[in-house]
C-alpha cells in the first residue's frame, strides 16, 4: 500500500458512522478519495497476473461496485456483458458511471438471483452471440450464490476462465476489504476436479458400445479439461470412439480415416501418454487400421457393381466377414438376439458366397457356362465339354434335393440361388465347406436347412416374434463352426483374427 492510500484509509476509518448521514458521508469520502487510489494500487500489484488480452468479459453484479471496477480497470475487456438482478441495477449504474463506459462498450441482461439455469442460459447466449470465442472470462466476485454456481457450470461446459477479487483482510465493521488488500484470484476450471468422474462416464458409454454418446462426451472433455496430457489422452479416446462408431455402422471410409488419424497422433504424441491404454494397444489399433484400409473401397466397388471382385479378393472379404461376426457378438452382449441372428445369417450368406466365388459363381447372376472347377477335386470332369460339366452339376444338385425333399424336384439349376440352394451347389461340387466332415455333406445341409428356418421366423425376416436366447445360441454356434471351417480352408488364423477384430476396451487394466 502506498503512503497516500494509507493516509486516506486512516482518515476514512476515523470518520463517525453513528447516524445515517455520517455513514453516507463516509461512503462519499471512500468514493471520492479512496477508490481511484485502490484501483491504481490493485492494477499495479496484479498486472503481472494478467495472462492474455481479454476480449470477452462477463460480470455478475452484486451489492458492491468496487470489485467490479477493479477488474474492469485491470483487464480492459473489449466486450462486456453485465448480469444483474432487480436489486443490483443501481450498482450496475454506478459501475458504468465510475468506469465511464459508453452504451456501445457493454451489454446487460437481467437475471433471476436464485435460478442458476437462468443465469447459465444468459452466459450461453453471450457465448453464442460472440461467435463461440476460444477464450471468455467470467468475474463472479459480485452476485448471488446462484450466479457463482452458474459461472462454475459455464466453466465446466465452455472454455471459461473464472476470476474474482479476494481479500485476506476484510473489515467487518466497515463491510469492505481493507484498502490495498484486494487481489486477483483465478479459479481453476471445475473439470480439473470433476473431470475424472466425467471421464468415467464416457468410459462406461464406450464399454456399452454406445460409441456415439461416448464420442460426444469425449469431444467435450478434450476441449475443457485443463491438463494438457489428459487432453491428449482424451483426444485418443475421442478418435477411437469416432472410428468405432463409423465401423459399427459399416461406414468403412470414415472409420478408416479416423483410425489413420489416431495412429498418426499415437506415433507423434504417445511418449507423453505412455501409460494410457490406447497407447499400450497401438499395435492392435494399427492392425485394425490395416483391415479398415482394405475395406474402405467397398462402397465404391459396390456402387460400380464390382461385388464379384469383393468376394474374390481375400484381403477384402475376410475382414468384412469378421466385421459381421464382431457386430453380431456386440448385439449378443447387448441381448439384442434378433439383430444378432440377422447378422449371423448374413455371415452364413457370405460364407456361401465366398465359397461359390472360387468357382466363378455368384448368387445373384449364376452364369454356369463361365464356371471354373478345381484342378485337384474335379480332375475327371475337367476334360469334359462345358455342356457336360453343367449337366454333371445339375444331376448332382438333383440327386441331393431328392434325398432332402419330398415331392417333385425341378431338374434345372437355380438362378438366382437362395442360401440353402447355394450350399446344395457347393455340396454337389464337393466343396470342403460342406463336405469336410462327411463325403456327401447331407448332415451339414440338413443343419443349414433347420437354421434357416430359425432366421425366417425372426421378426426381422418373415416372423412376428422375437428370437429366444437359447435358439440364437444354437444358431450362433453352428455359424461360428462354419466360419472356423472357412478360415481353415482359407488358411486364416481364426483365433488371432477374432481377437484383433474385437473392440478395444479403454478402461481395462493392461
Amino acid at each position: 500500500m502506498n503512503n497516500e492510500l494509507q493516509i486516506k484509509t486512516e482518515e476514512w476509518m476515523k470518520l463517525e458512522r453513528k447516524t445515517l448521514a455520517q455513514r453516507k458521508k463516509a461512503e462519499e469520502y471512500y468514493d471520492d478519495n479512496l477508490m481511484k487510489l485502490i484501483e491504481d494500487d490493485y492494477c499495479e500489484r496484479n498486472l503481472s497476473k494478467v495472462k492474455e488480452p481479454v476480449k470477452h468479459f462477463i460480470v455478475s453484479v452484486g451489492t458492491s461496485y468496487e470489485p467490479i471496477v477493479l477488474n474492469l480497470a485491470l483487464f480492459h475487456p473489449q466486450k462486456i456483458m453485465f448480469l444483474y438482478t432487480e436489486k443490483s441495477e443501481s450498482i450496475l449504474n454506478k459501475v458504468v458511471e465510475y468506469s465511464e463506459l459508453k452504451a456501445s462498450d457493454y451489454e446487460k441482461s437481467r437475471v433471476s438471483e436464485v435460478d442458476p439455469m437462468d443465469i447459465y442460459r444468459e452466459v450461453k447466449n453471450a457465448y453464442l452471440k460472440w461467435g463461440r470465442p476460444k477464450r471468455m472470462y467470467i468475474d463472479f466476485t459480485g452476485g448471488t450464490k446462484a450466479m457463482s454456481a452458474a459461472a462454475a457450470l459455464a466453466g465446466a461446459v465452455i472454455d471459461v476462465q473464472m476470476i474474482y477479487v479476494a481479500s485476506n483482510d476484510y473489515l467487518t465493521d466497515f463491510r469492505k476489504p481493507n484498502p490495498g488488500s484486494e487481489h486477483l484470484v483465478y479459479v481453476e476450471n471445475p473439470m480439473a476436479v470433476f473431470g475424472d468422474l466425467e471421464i468415467e462416464k464416457a468410459e462406461e458409454l464406450f464399454g456399452e458400445y454406445n460409441f456415439s454418446a461416448a464420442k460426444e462426451k469425449y469431444g467435450l472433455l478434450k476441449e475443457t479439461i485443463p491438463n494438457p496430457v489428459t487432453r491428449q489422452e482424451l483426444t485418443f479416446d475421442y478418435l477411437l470412439s469416432c472410428a468405432y462408431e463409423a465401423w459399427d455402422a459399416l461406414d468403412f471410409p470414415v472409420a478408416s480415416d479416423y483410425l489413420l488419424n489416431l495412429v498418426s497422433q499415437l506415433d507423434r504424441d504417445s511418449r507423453s501418454c505412455e501409460n494410457h491404454i490406447i497407447v499400450k494397444k497401438r499395435m492392435m489399433i494399427a492392425k485394425q487400421c490395416g483391415y479398415l484400409t482394405e475395406m474402405r473401397n467397398i462402397p465404391i466397388m459396390t456402387k460400380e457393381k464390382k461385388q464379384p471382385e469383393i468376394l474374390k479378393t481375400k484381403e477384402i472379404i475376410i475382414p468384412l466377414m469378421f466385421t459381421m461376426w464382431m457386430n453380431a457378438m456386440t448385439r449378443e452382449e447387448q441381448e439384442k438376439y434378433d439383430m444378432a441372428t440377422l447378422l449371423m445369417y448374413r455371415l452364413l450368406e457370405m460364407i456361401e458366397q465366398r465359397s461359390l466365388s472360387k468357382y466363378n459363381l455368384f448368387v445373384s447372376n449364376m452364369k454356369y457356362e463361365e464356371m471354373t472347377l478345381n484342378k485337384n477335386r474335379h480332375k475327371e470332369i475337367l476334360s469334359r465339354s462345358r455342356e457336360e460339366q453343367i449337366e454333371w452339376l445339375r444331376q448332382g444338385v438333383y440327386d441331393i434335393k431328392v434325398k432332402m425333399f419330398n415331392g417333385r424336384i425341378p431338374e434345372c439349376l437355380p438362378n438366382p440361388v437362395s442360401l440353402l440352394e447355394g450350399f446344395i451347389l457347393l455340396a454337389a461340387l464337393g466343396d470342403p465347406i460342406v463336405c469336410e466332415l462327411n463325403e456327401d455333406g447331407m448332415n451339414q445341409l440338413k443343419q443349414i436347412r433347420s437354421k434357416v428356418f430359425l432366421r425366417n421366423n425372426s421378426i426381422f425376416a418373415h416372423g412376428l416374434g422375437p428370437v429366444s436366447k437359447q435358439d440364437y445360441e444354437k444358431f450362433r454356434d453352428f455359424v461360428v463352426k462354419m466360419f472356423e471351417r472357412l478360415c481353415r480352408i482359407e488358411k486364416i488364423p481364426y483365433k488371432e483374427y477374432s481377437e484383433e477384430f474385437c473392440w478395444i476396451s479403454i478402461s481395462e487394466e493392461v
